[in-house]
């Protein structure tokens, strides 16, 4: 009986995230192009025009929650696209430590006309599988997704942090 990739994991090429993050290399590469060549606006701006599009106004650490991104680059594309006029930060005149951003409706236009071109090329990645199969594939991802979680609450905090300026491993040794 001959292995399946996954089953083998013999190289690289077998690897999950490897085959995955290849995948969304290709098809990623898409919605790049459509986002900036199109729209102006990078994949990770589009992601935050989606995020307040589906959630509407959302404090700026909530939103990089929300996204699993860091609270500083959730800072700086929300700078960008305010400076683009897309989103809109506003401040609580009773709470000024807090502040909450949204759409501006050029923002919420350019999901409206953005968001189809996305949902094509996904359904079109997603026509390589019969309807039965992109329902077993919509319940594994899930699956996998909450076992990475799982896996990331128990092994993350051991796992060594590198010092990606000077290339190094971090301070404590690992």
């Amino acid at each position: 009986m001959t292995l399946s990739p996954s089953q083998r994991l013999a190289s690289i090429d077998d690897l999950l995230l490897y085959r995955l993050g290849r995948l969304s290399s290709v098809a990623g590469a898409m919605v790049v192009r459509l986002c900036e060549g199109g729209y102006g606006i990078t994949r990770r701006e589009w992601a935050v025009v989606a995020q307040l599009y589906e959630n509407g106004s959302l404090p700026p650490s909530a939103l990089a929650e929300r996204m699993h991104r860091d609270r500083a680059r959730t800072s700086r594309t929300l700078s960008a696209l305010v400076q683009k006029q897309l989103v809109l930060r506003t401040i609580p005149a009773n709470d000024r430590r807090s502040a909450l951003v949204s759409l501006t409706p050029a923002g919420q236009q350019l999901y409206e006309a953005l968001m189809p071109q996305v949902q094509v090329i996904n359904s079109q990645i997603l026509s390589a599988l019969l309807p039965g199969e992109v329902v077993l594939f919509d319940e594994a991802l899930a699956r996998l997704q909450a076992c990475a979680q799982a896996l990331w609450a128990e092994k993350g905090p051991d796992l060594p942090k590198a010092n990606r300026r000077q290339g190094q491993r971090g301070k404590d040794g690992a």
